[in-house]
């Protein structure tokens, strides 16, 4: 079954109804825990290392919407920048009568296009087949027809289902619903040498692979990202370094 509401920019997918080749990532993915949510139950566990790639901050001026930097930000606010930073902690400002350096913050559950043609670049060297790679797309969002689709199997895991496609690693930047992108909230190529996931409500991705897959994200210039693991959270409350700020005082 061909995807109609896609249009194929670099490559084609194919809706798939079998999403058997999904399973391992539903077993390895650890469960949500009420006390916090780790990197292992937002990306598969078992990979050798990690990476938590940040989305960009947007600055416009003068009609130029500028990328801008989780770690420049903190530095606006003398905040500290480490592995479990959340983005709400860091950007408050020193003083809550301070106006924010920044305009847009950062895309939650979108990996910006730009950034998602960057990281399938660095990934291509590090899978034997990037010419068949699976991409799941979350069954909620707006745009997408969910009733057109309604007794097409999904991939289930804790607290999410998806919709499973077919392509290649260059159809990545394939998503496209009339003129709004979406980056597939899980991709990985069939001999599953890496996993990418950018979970619905976070305003990050993570990849999962080689230690020598990792170390080229994290040395790529484009893209702001910082190692981690799969045991350490990703709610807001995992910011202990960073605490919010109080109101004014009366």
């Amino acid at each position: 079954m061909s995807l109609e509401p896609v249009h194929e920019t670099n490559g084609s997918v194919v809706l798939r109804r079998d999403t058997s080749a999904a399973r391992w990532i539903q077993e390895r993915l650890a469960p949500w825990d009420r006390n916090g949510v780790s990197v292992g139950a937002v990306v598969p566990k078992g990979f050798e290392a990690y990476a938590r790639i940040f989305h960009p901050v947007g600055r416009n001026r003068q009609g130029v919407t500028e990328r801008i930097r989780w770690a420049t930000v903190a530095s606006w606010n003398g905040r500290t920048v480490h592995p479990e930073m959340q983005f709400d902690r860091i950007a408050n400002p020193q003083s809550p009568n301070d106006s924010p350096d920044w305009d847009d913050p950062p895309q939650e559950g979108n990996l910006p296009r730009e950034d998602a043609e960057r990281l399938a670049s660095l990934l291509r060297p590090h899978t034997t087949t990037q010419d068949v790679c699976w991409f799941c797309v979350w069954e909620g969002y707006g745009y997408f027809d969910a009733k057109r689709y309604r007794d097409l199997p999904r991939v289930t895991v804790p607290q999410r289902s998806y919709v499973l496609y077919r392509g290649p690693l260059d159809a990545v930047t394939s998503f496209h619903w009339g003129w709004i992108w979406q980056s597939p909230n899980l991709w990985w190529p069939d001999d599953h040498a890496w996993c990418v996931a950018t979970e619905i409500d976070l305003p990050e991705t993570y990849v999962g692979g080689s230690q020598a897959c990792i170390e080229q994200i994290l040395a790529d210039d484009q893209l702001e990202s910082i190692q981690t693991r799969t045991d350490a959270r990703v709610d807001i409350n995992a910011d202990t370094v960073n605490p919010p700020v109080e109101g004014p005082r009366d």
